[in-house]
């Protein structure tokens, strides 16, 4: 048995972390500039001809969430290896760690962010000592003021976990958040990462964020407006971002054309690029064919992705399949051999409006990609 969380505090930087009553910091209380290093604008998207792939094979059986409102349907995955990305046997007493939201039936209330842990990746379960949600429903109308897309990110200087989050107000405003969890699973104040205030109809929204950290002062942030573009942000701290600039778009044209809608990131070193899967559907149908598909960007060009293969990674199931209504926001392992492998964690839904989070996982090499 794990013990629970220590009492006392644990400090570093401008968190707090203790036990007891949740506090609140903002960026005014904030004196670091954020960092301007994005490589020039981006230019006119390029490829040499495709490479025909195969998508992967559908996971069979959707895992098992626990999720603190008893539903045990979950979304937004965003998964941590610590053996594979970062040679660690295990890190607050488990390898893999997931931030994720409930949603039972599409209910945006219940869509906080919230953390399970495990030992293989397949069996998950709440961590000791941290009580979900991380973040409660915001105050206001339902449907109209909720959490959603967490991220989690490992930064080894801290040896701290940083989870993400958006809040969502209409006609208002959106937030993104974040709390630092220590190692012993205390957790810290939250603080006010970025804000923009509502603007939909001139620079649409500000969706599924997720973030690579290069270094100590430089980290990069990735999200989608809802509509056709991708914007990269920068900060010197994990805290404090730049303006967005707008990526490349290959998804514009790529099969008649794609909206792309959840991403997720990470980084291949040996590679020297970074990796996306992005949840998406044709620019001509509606958010019922989303679809999972994959995309890069040189670590040089964080701005500038290309789209290398013909079909999408993973398509929703036929027949009376958990995941057979479409494909949403996914988190992925790269894992390095002979060939590249990629270990998939989708979250879907069924025609049945229930949402759930499958694995696979499958190799990557210059002709095709198919499970293993």
């Amino acid at each position: 048995m794990i013990a629970g969380t220590a009492a006392g505090i644990y400090s570093f930087g401008l968190f707090s972390f203790k036990n007891g009553p949740l506090e609140v910091l903002t960026q005014k209380s904030i004196t670091q500039k954020s960092v301007s290093v994005i490589a020039s604008e981006p230019k006119p998207h390029y490829l040499p001809q495709k490479v025909l792939n195969k998508s992967l094979i559908n996971a069979f059986n959707y895992i098992v969430t626990p999720t603190y409102d008893h539903s045990g349907q979950a979304v937004h995955p965003s998964v941590i290896d610590f053996k594979t990305e970062y040679g660690m046997e295990a890190w607050g007493n488990f390898r893999y760690w997931m931030a994720l939201t409930p949603y039972p039936n599409f209910n945006s209330a219940c869509e906080n962010p919230s953390l399970l842990v495990s030992m293989d990746g397949i069996n998950w379960v709440n961590p000791p000592g941290i009580k979900n949600p991380l973040a409660p429903k915001p105050f206001g109308i339902l449907e109209k003021n909720y959490n959603s897309d967490p991220e989690l990110v490992y930064d080894p200087g801290d040896n701290t976990l940083i989870l993400y989050w958006r809040e969502y107000s209409n006609n208002a405003f959106e937030k993104i958040w974040a709390r630092k969890i220590s190692p012993t699973h205390e957790l810290s104040n939250k603080v006010l990462c970025f804000q923009k205030a509502w603007d939909f109809t001139k620079t649409g929204l500000v969706l599924s964020p997720t973030i690579w950290r290069k270094s100590a002062q430089e980290w990069y942030m990735w999200t989608t407006d809802s509509r056709f573009t991708m914007y990269l942000y920068t900060s010197k701290n994990g805290l404090t971002w730049s303006e967005g600039q707008p990526c490349s778009s290959p998804w514009d044209t790529w099969n008649g054309g794609y909206i792309p809608w959840h991403i997720a990131a990470k980084p291949n070193y040996p590679e020297q690029r970074i990796e996306f899967l992005i949840a998406g559907w044709p620019k001509r149908e509606t958010i019922n064919s989303c679809q999972l598909f994959y995309a890069t960007a040189p670590m040089a060009q964080p701005k500038e992705l290309s789209i290398p293969f013909e079909r999408a990674l993973i398509e929703p199931s036929s027949g009376p399949r958990w995941d057979n209504g479409y494909i949403y926001r996914s988190s992925f392992v790269i894992e390095h051999g002979n060939t590249t492998k990629l270990r998939i964690w989708y979250s879907a839904c069924s025609k049945k409006k229930v949402w759930h989070i499958g694995y696979t996982e499958g190799t990557l090499d210059n002709k095709t990609f198919q499970r293993v």
